[in-house]
């Protein structure tokens, strides 16, 4: 029978990706869904060693053999969840807490104006702004402003307070938790990483890498003319122990 080519078979990719990231005991947390990514790869790479013939002029190749194989990860995403943040700027996440109260008399020595000073607290109102001891009492928005968010004062060029003031602030705060990454606290991430392809055109595959090896690789463009993404590069490593039979990945063809 005459081999036939079968266009079922060409591959237009599209799917999901989940990742489960190891805690610091090496254990799954769960699989959280990284959002739109328009690039998911695995490369296949090898080291080779090759022996030449030192008997004549040509120097044929007389050995050919492969030392050891790797397989590479690539994957672009554009979905900027604390979590995928986190991967991709070597962090992890977690929570910035603080209960709401007031402060009386916050010190900020020697300020300048046309200068932004931050506060001890966040998220401030009923904000009063005066100088050592409680006099002279300056006048918002004409001697100093407010940035309520993220709890600063901004010293007005022209007004009251003068270059090298010493002054006091009071202010309540309110109540927030908000999630933060905490940046270069980790060199690598690792966990589970599971592909549900759902393409365009051609066979649909589940994939499962039970160790993968993440790391940051290229810019993040927090201020740029095109929509950012982040990219994470890395490795599958063998999980023998575990998965004897199939100790890096397995392809399961779903569809």
């Amino acid at each position: 029978m005459p081999e036939v080519v079968n266009g079922n078979n060409i591959l237009l990719g599209r799917g999901k990706i989940y990742f489960d990231r190891f805690n610091a005991s090496g254990v799954r947390t769960g699989e959280l869904f990284l959002g739109n990514c328009p690039t998911f790869e695995i490369t296949p790479t090898s080291e080779d060693i090759k022996k030449y013939s030192s008997a004549d002029r040509s120097a044929d190749l007389i050995a050919s053999d492969v030392l050891r194989t790797t397989l590479a990860i690539r994957i672009v995403g554009d979905e900027f969840s604390k979590e995928n943040l986190a991967m991709a700027l070597f962090g992890d996440t977690a929570t910035l807490s603080q209960t709401g109260a007031a402060v009386t008399n916050e010190a900020i020595a020697d300020v300048l104006q046309g200068r932004y000073y931050p506060l001890s607290k966040r998220q401030v109102s009923l904000v009063t702004v005066s100088g050592t001891g409680g006099t002279p009492t300056y006048v918002l928005n004409t001697d100093y402003k407010v940035d309520a968010t993220t709890g600063r004062i901004y010293i007005v060029e022209g007004g009251a307070i003068t270059d090298g003031s010493d002054i006091e602030v009071d202010f309540t705060y309110g109540t927030i938790a908000l999630p933060t990454v905490r940046g270069m606290n980790q060199t690598s991430v690792k966990g589970y990483l599971r592909f549900i392809g759902d393409p365009a055109r051609g066979p649909k595959y589940e994939c499962e890498i039970w160790r993968a090896s993440l790391r940051a690789d290229g810019a993040i463009g927090f201020i740029s003319d095109e929509y950012a993404s982040f990219t994470l590069a890395g490795d599958i490593e063998s999980d023998a122990a575990t998965h004897p039979n199939e100790p890096h990945y397995r392809l399961i063809r779903i569809a």
